[in-house]
C-alpha cells in the first residue's frame, strides 16, 4: 500500500464528506496531529484505525485502501451519528478501560452512571466522598 495514495484518498473522503480534520478526529476520538499524518502519507493507521475509518465512512477496507478504486462521493454531510463496534473498543482503549470491565456491568451499573451525571459538581463529589467512605467502612 503506497503511503501518499492512502493519504489522499483519506483527504478526498474527509473533503467529501465536507469535514475538517477536527471534527473528524473529534467523532472517531483519534488525535488530529496524528490523523494530519495519515493524511499526508507521514504515516500509515494501523489496522483497527483503518476499520474505524472505513466504517465511519460507509467504505469497505479494500475501498479505502486501494490505489484503483476511487473514493467514494459522499451524498450527505452529515455522519448518522451511530456509533459501530470498533469505534466505541477503540474509544475505550483509548480510555485505558478494559473491555471485559464495560462487559460485566449491569443495567443498573448503567442506570446509575446516567443518574450520576446528572447531578451537579457539588452532588457528585459529596457522593463521591460518601461512596470513598463506604468502602473504607466496608474494608474493615
Amino acid at each position: 500500500m503506497e503511503n501518499k495514495s492512502l493519504g489522499l484518498k483519506l483527504l478526498e473522503l474527509r473533503q467529501a464528506h465536507g469535514l475538517t480534520q477536527k471534527q473528524l478526529c473529534e467523532s472517531l476520538n483519534l488525535g488530529r496531529s496524528t490523523y494530519s499524518y495519515f493524511e499526508t502519507g507521514s504515516r500509515v493507521p494501523d489496522l483497527e484505525t483503518l476499520l474505524l475509518i472505513a466504517r465511519y465512512y460507509h467504505v469497505s477496507l479494500d475501498e479505502l485502501v486501494s490505489p484503483s478504486v476511487p473514493a467514494p462521493k459522499c451524498t450527505t454531510n452529515e455522519f448518522d451519528g451511530g456509533y459501530s463496534d470498533i469505534q466505541i473498543i477503540h474509544h475505550l482503549k483509548s480510555k485505558r478501560i478494559p473491555i471485559d470491565f464495560i462487559m460485566n456491568l449491569s443495567k443498573a451499573d448503567f442506570d446509575f452512571l446516567e443518574d450520576y451525571r446528572k447531578l451537579t459538581d457539588e452532588n457528585k463529589a459529596e457522593l463521591q466522598f460518601l461512596m470513598k467512605y463506604k468502602l473504607k467502612k466496608q474494608k474493615k
